[in-house]
């Protein structure tokens, strides 16, 4: 009974819609312009006229194969890559004289972002210059004593030679050779000296690296920051005048950071994705962004990492994707739309539009133009589905002429026609 009350509410729903034209125009005892259907129709078939078509916004599409990918959609927020980004830290205490960068100018690694006065830097510098000096003077130590070594071991095997021959007496030789044994020993102390001595350039040059700092040829105390990387400057927190400290170690507090530099040729989003979907997404899947900032432009990237984090509370998985960003366009904060693949087939399948899909006795069935105005009801055997297509597994082939749109309209006439017919 339920059936039955619902088809006849449909039924009084199109008859509204289709009565409309004609009860928009005088009563005529013939058919003018087409306002009614043809009278004669083959069993099974439904006719319109072309007016009643517009009425009911029939649309005729053709079924063809495509591929049928889920793509669903996201916003999110670009972020900068963590792995093409570094900070700018103070490894001494010291007050800022100089700042030569700003937020978003390009630097190149190594460049100079700012200086700050300090005196470890001029007594780093000064205790690596004497070290460098006590190690030219140890060597120059050295090579005079090998030059004496030398001397002392020619004289010993002159001695020894004119002792042999009975022309020299043997204590000659014998102190010819405890000359050689002094030489040699004076040698060893040496390079013993010369050791140290470069033992302690090595501690002095380690201290100009931790204040990242080169040797230089002149002793200074504007110790220059620099840029570890290539990129723009995203973030400055630093002043003229200003008193900075050495960065924590094992910390990474934004306070302690003067600069942050970042390469923005490929930037990263971070996309929430309810759990549903995300068994269809894959690494290194595409995904397509557009941004109001670059209206008609799409920005390719990558899936780099499935997963993440999980918050339980909106059930939805963390996906990173990595963007191509060539001219800096994107940058981080900025809004972003994305479309991703998340499933589905990508080879072609015979599909049709969702819209045109009915039920009618339980059946799936679309509707086939037959003829100009002529539809025919055609059951088919359904498939996979997204958002705007659904495949045809059977009943359909490609080619084939469906309705699109309205076909509620031709659903609600078939009905008719079966309750008129019983």
């Amino acid at each position: 009974m339920g059936t039955y009350f619902r088809t006849c509410a449909a039924l009084m729903v199109v008859a509204l819609l289709l009565g409309s034209c004609a009860a928009s125009k005088p009563e005529s005892s013939a058919p003018a312009g087409g306002e009614q259907a043809a009278a004669a129709t083959a069993p099974g078939t439904i006719a319109l006229t072309e007016q009643m078509e517009k009425r009911a916004g029939i649309q005729v599409t053709t079924a063809q194969k495509r591929p049928l990918v889920n793509r669903s959609l996201f916003s999110s927020t670009i972020e900068a890559p963590t792995d093409r980004s570094g900070v700018v830290t103070a490894s001494v205490q010291g007050v800022v004289t100089r700042v030569l960068a700003d937020v978003g100018q390009t630097v190149a690694r190594g460049q100079t972002l700012a200086y700050i006065s300090t005196p470890m830097l001029a007594e780093a510098q000064a205790g690596y210059f004497s070290a460098v000096a006590k190690v030219q003077e140890a060597h120059a130590q050295v090579q005079l004593t090998d030059s004496r070594v030398q001397l002392a071991r020619a004289d010993y095997e002159r001695e020894s030679a004119l002792y042999k021959k009975g022309i020299s007496a043997q204590r000659e030789q014998q102190a010819a050779l405890a000359r050689l044994d002094g030489t040699l020993s004076e040698l060893a102390a040496a390079k013993s000296t010369e050791a140290a001595a470069r033992s302690s350039l090595q501690a002095a040059r380690a201290r100009l690296n931790a204040l990242r700092q080169a040797t230089g040829s002149s002793i200074t105390d504007e110790l220059a920051l620099k840029s570890p990387v290539s990129g723009i400057v995203v973030s400055r927190m630093i002043q003229p005048g200003q008193v900075v400290n050495p960065a924590t170690a094992g910390t990474s507090n934004a306070e302690d950071h003067l600069f942050t530099i970042t390469s923005l040729a490929e930037v990263w989003a971070m996309l929430e994705v309810p759990q549903s979907e995300v068994a269809g997404l894959k690494l290194g899947a595409p995904v397509q962004f557009t941004s109001e900032v670059a209206p008609g432009e799409a920005f390719k990237g990558r899936i780099i990492r499935l997963g993440e984090t999980f918050d339980p509370q909106a059930r939805t998985a963390s996906v990173r994707v990595a963007i191509a960003n060539p001219h800096g366009t994107l940058k981080p904060g900025m809004l972003v739309l994305a479309q991703a693949i998340s499933g589905g087939s990508a080879r072609p399948v015979l599909a049709v539009p969702t819209a045109a899909i009915q039920q009618i006795d339980g059946k799936d069935v679309v509707f086939v133009r037959t003829a100009p105005h002529r539809y025919r009801q055609q059951p088919v055997v359904l498939g996979e589905r997204n958002a705007q297509l659904t495949q045809i597994v059977s009943g359909l082939t490609a080619g084939t002429e469906v309705v699109s749109d309205g076909s509620f309209v031709l659903k609600s006439e078939a009905l008719k026609a079966t309750l008129e017919g019983e």
